[in-house]
């Protein structure tokens, strides 16, 4: 873990929080590569140990508009890329999540990563004032914002994120686009089974659903010319329920990881690695990193038969390998 001055303070193997939200939200929105933390709460039997983890891919700073060249937060500087993360909890639950900044805006000039890096902003800072919340009001309320505040100029994002009730463990869920989360829980034989998962909502393959902000003058041309953006709404999530248990591993990630593995590699990874006599609570963001990291070598692979590449395949009927280079960010749960 990098050592930076933090609004934490040491206590045994914990750190306690301060209770200033606007110290909260700081620290939360700063999370090291493979950082860590495990929370418990009051009347509860379950504990839970949360990381994040990301890539970003490779990018040419020379595609670089003048604009994004003075912001000192555009997507060349961004340790996440477009992808961004939402991690974060208060005394009665923990919110994880991800989101993905459609890179196609990036090609005609503008940051991709704006709106992923805003939404995560308002969803993190809605949860910590508004902890009782389902995950749609704050959706609804935090992309609301944004639209309002007008940081944002032009961009669009797919989220996929959840709350944990700290005492009961359920988990209530909502993913818009194809990011994907996933359960996985030992079965009878002590193996990890991606036991419920999300399901991705595209209009066709590689076109998500994505809340947008589209500038007037952008939507009257494309009318003109008899095409549309790609715009949805907070309402338009799937959204999803259910009890956690001791032993449990939950898994956001932003496509860049199931574009290239399926859940049944992760699967693999997770019994390879995850086993019987290794301390999740201490070791999760390692687990998380190298899950990242191993991923990312194989999406540069052009030798590897990526989940991207096999579905392609499967569409067009023709023979296509290689993994798909993207950002990645993986938000991953530890129940205990």
């Amino acid at each position: 873990m990098n050592q930076r001055n933090s609004c934490f303070s040491n206590f045994g193997s914990f750190r306690k929080f301060s209770s200033s939200t606007e110290d909260a939200f700081r620290r939360f929105r700063s999370f090291a590569n493979g950082e860590q933390f495990t929370k418990r709460f009051v009347d509860s039997s379950l504990q839970y140990t949360v990381s994040v983890a990301y890539s970003p891919k490779d990018r040419l700073k020379n595609n670089m508009s003048d604009d994004d060249a003075l912001n000192a937060k555009n997507v060349y500087e961004s340790p996440t890329g477009e992808d961004n993360y939402i991690l974060a909890y208060t005394e009665i639950g923990i919110i994880i999540g991800v989101l993905d900044g459609v890179g196609g805006w990036s090609e005609q000039g503008f940051d991709s990563s704006a709106i992923s890096r805003e939404l995560a902003n308002k969803v993190t800072i809605f949860y910590l004032e508004n902890p009782s919340s389902s995950p749609l009001e704050i959706l609804q309320k935090s992309f609301a914002a944004v639209k309002e505040e007008g940081t944002v100029k032009v961009g669009s994002t797919t989220i996929c994120f959840g709350i944990i009730d700290g005492r009961t463990g359920k988990l209530s869920a909502l993913n818009l686009g194809d990011s994907w989360f996933g359960i996985f829980r030992k079965d009878e034989n002590s193996r990890y089974k991606c036991t419920h998962q999300s399901v991705e909502q595209v209009y066709y393959f590689n076109a998500p659903y994505q809340l947008s902000i589209i500038p007037d003058d952008f939507l009257e041309i494309a009318k003109k010319r008899g095409s549309k953006y790609l715009m949805n709404e907070p309402d338009e999530s799937e959204e999803y329920s259910y009890e956690l248990k001791s032993g449990d591993i939950i898994v956001f990630t932003t496509d860049g990881m199931v574009d290239n593995v399926f859940p049944d590699d992760i699967e693999i990874y997770l019994n390879d690695n995850a086993s019987e006599g290794v301390n999740l609570s201490e070791s999760l963001g390692s687990l998380n990193k190298i899950l990242v990291q191993q991923t990312t070598v194989l999406s540069l692979n052009t030798n590897f038969k990526s989940a991207f590449s096999q579905k392609l395949s499967s569409l067009t009927g023709q023979d296509y390998i290689g993994g798909k280079p993207d950002d990645i960010t993986s938000v991953m749960v530890y129940v205990k």
